[in-house]
Protein backbone atom coordinates (compact mmCIF):
# COMPACT_ATOMS: atom_id res chain seq x y z
CA UNK A 1 0.00 0.00 0.00
CA UNK A 2 1.46 3.37 -1.03
CA UNK A 3 0.48 6.54 0.80
CA UNK A 4 1.59 10.10 0.14
CA UNK A 5 2.90 12.24 3.01
CA UNK A 6 3.58 15.99 3.19
CA UNK A 7 7.36 15.61 3.53
CA UNK A 8 10.68 15.69 1.71
CA UNK A 9 13.17 12.84 1.38
CA UNK A 10 16.85 12.56 0.51
CA UNK A 11 19.31 9.71 0.21
CA UNK A 12 22.61 10.25 2.00
CA UNK A 13 25.52 7.81 1.67
CA UNK A 14 24.47 6.15 4.96
CA UNK A 15 20.75 5.91 4.14
CA UNK A 16 17.49 7.61 3.31
CA UNK A 17 16.04 10.38 5.47
CA UNK A 18 12.40 11.45 5.61
CA UNK A 19 11.95 15.12 6.56
CA UNK A 20 8.56 15.76 8.17
CA UNK A 21 6.90 19.01 9.20
CA UNK A 22 4.29 21.58 8.31
CA UNK A 23 4.65 24.09 5.49
CA UNK A 24 7.42 26.56 6.31
CA UNK A 25 9.25 24.22 8.71
CA UNK A 26 12.29 24.06 6.43
CA UNK A 27 11.93 20.65 4.77
CA UNK A 28 12.96 21.81 1.30
CA UNK A 29 15.74 24.08 2.55
CA UNK A 30 17.24 21.33 4.71
CA UNK A 31 16.99 18.89 1.80
CA UNK A 32 18.85 21.43 -0.37
CA UNK A 33 21.56 21.82 2.31
CA UNK A 34 22.02 18.08 2.57
CA UNK A 35 22.23 17.79 -1.23
CA UNK A 36 24.66 20.71 -1.54
CA UNK A 37 26.96 19.90 1.38
CA UNK A 38 26.51 16.26 2.40
CA UNK A 39 26.46 14.32 -0.87
CA UNK A 40 22.72 13.60 -0.61
CA UNK A 41 20.48 12.85 -3.58
CA UNK A 42 16.92 14.12 -3.88
CA UNK A 43 14.21 11.49 -3.60
CA UNK A 44 11.19 13.80 -3.31
CA UNK A 45 10.19 17.26 -2.15
CA UNK A 46 6.84 18.50 -0.82
CA UNK A 47 5.12 15.13 -1.10
CA UNK A 48 6.65 11.69 -0.65
CA UNK A 49 5.01 8.38 -1.55
CA UNK A 50 5.77 5.75 1.09
CA UNK A 51 5.25 2.02 0.82
CA UNK A 52 6.31 -1.08 2.65
CA UNK A 53 8.50 -3.59 0.85
CA UNK A 54 9.07 -6.61 3.08
CA UNK A 55 10.50 -5.02 6.25
CA UNK A 56 11.69 -1.84 4.55
CA UNK A 57 10.13 1.60 4.20
CA UNK A 58 10.51 2.80 0.60
CA UNK A 59 10.13 6.43 -0.50
CA UNK A 60 9.52 7.72 -4.02
CA UNK A 61 8.38 10.97 -5.61
CA UNK A 62 4.90 11.46 -7.05
CA UNK A 63 5.44 11.61 -10.83
CA UNK A 64 4.30 15.24 -11.09
CA UNK A 65 6.98 16.35 -8.59
CA UNK A 66 9.87 14.07 -9.56
CA UNK A 67 13.15 15.99 -9.77
CA UNK A 68 11.69 19.25 -8.46
CA UNK A 69 12.80 21.05 -5.29
CA UNK A 70 11.31 24.30 -4.04
CA UNK A 71 13.72 26.93 -2.78
CA UNK A 72 11.76 29.70 -1.08
CA UNK A 73 12.66 33.08 -2.43
CA UNK A 74 13.72 31.60 -5.76
CA UNK A 75 11.17 29.04 -6.94
CA UNK A 76 11.27 25.48 -8.25
CA UNK A 77 14.67 24.03 -9.15
CA UNK A 78 14.89 20.99 -11.42
CA UNK A 79 17.55 18.53 -10.33
CA UNK A 80 18.55 14.89 -10.62
CA UNK A 81 16.64 12.58 -8.32
CA UNK A 82 16.43 8.97 -7.18
CA UNK A 83 13.26 7.10 -8.20
CA UNK A 84 13.06 5.26 -4.88
CA UNK A 85 15.15 4.54 -1.82
CA UNK A 86 14.87 2.94 1.59
CA UNK A 87 14.17 5.32 4.48
CA UNK A 88 16.15 4.49 7.63
CA UNK A 89 15.65 7.73 9.61
CA UNK A 90 12.83 10.23 10.01
CA UNK A 91 13.28 13.79 11.20
CA UNK A 92 10.37 15.76 12.58
CA UNK A 93 11.19 19.43 11.94
CA UNK A 94 10.12 21.51 14.92
CA UNK A 95 10.70 25.00 16.28
CA UNK A 96 14.09 25.49 17.96
CA UNK A 97 12.50 25.35 21.42
CA UNK A 98 11.05 21.92 20.66
CA UNK A 99 14.43 20.28 20.09
CA UNK A 100 15.48 18.20 23.12
CA UNK A 101 19.08 18.23 24.30
CA UNK A 102 19.10 14.41 24.20
CA UNK A 103 16.85 12.39 21.90
CA UNK A 104 14.31 10.17 23.57
CA UNK A 105 13.52 6.92 21.79
CA UNK A 106 10.95 7.71 19.13
CA UNK A 107 9.88 6.18 15.81
CA UNK A 108 7.99 6.99 12.63
CA UNK A 109 5.78 4.11 11.52
CA UNK A 110 4.11 3.38 8.22
CA UNK A 111 2.28 0.16 7.33
CA UNK A 112 3.96 -1.75 10.16
CA UNK A 113 7.51 -0.56 9.43
CA UNK A 114 9.12 1.73 12.01
CA UNK A 115 12.27 3.83 11.67
CA UNK A 116 14.01 5.98 14.31
CA UNK A 117 12.72 9.56 14.47
CA UNK A 118 14.44 12.69 15.77
CA UNK A 119 13.02 16.14 16.52
CA UNK A 120 15.32 18.79 15.01
CA UNK A 121 15.10 22.40 13.84
CA UNK A 122 15.81 22.79 10.11
CA UNK A 123 17.28 26.24 10.72
CA UNK A 124 20.00 25.16 13.20
CA UNK A 125 23.47 25.00 11.68
CA UNK A 126 24.22 21.68 13.43
CA UNK A 127 21.14 19.87 12.08
CA UNK A 128 22.90 18.30 9.05
CA UNK A 129 25.64 17.02 11.40
CA UNK A 130 23.03 15.60 13.80
CA UNK A 131 21.41 13.79 10.87
CA UNK A 132 24.66 12.29 9.58
CA UNK A 133 25.67 11.15 13.08
CA UNK A 134 22.20 9.73 13.71
CA UNK A 135 22.43 7.76 10.45
CA UNK A 136 25.68 6.21 11.70
CA UNK A 137 24.02 4.88 14.86
CA UNK A 138 20.24 4.82 15.12
CA UNK A 139 19.30 2.48 12.26
CA UNK A 140 21.67 -0.23 13.50
CA UNK A 141 22.15 0.23 17.26
CA UNK A 142 19.15 2.35 18.22
CA UNK A 143 18.88 5.14 20.76
CA UNK A 144 21.24 5.32 23.76
CA UNK A 145 19.40 6.25 26.94
CA UNK A 146 22.38 8.32 28.09
CA UNK A 147 22.54 10.21 24.76
CA UNK A 148 26.20 9.32 24.17
CA UNK A 149 27.21 8.15 20.68
CA UNK A 150 30.72 7.48 19.43
CA UNK A 151 32.09 9.66 16.64
CA UNK A 152 32.02 7.98 13.28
Amino acid sequence: MSETHHASAVLLPAGGVLLLGPSGSGKSGLAAQLIQNNDAKLIADDRVALKRHDTKLIASPPSSLAGKLELRGLGIVAMPHIDEAEIVLAVDLVARGGVPRVAAENHFAHDGVAVPKLALCAFDIATPAAITHALAHLPTTGFNADGVYSAS
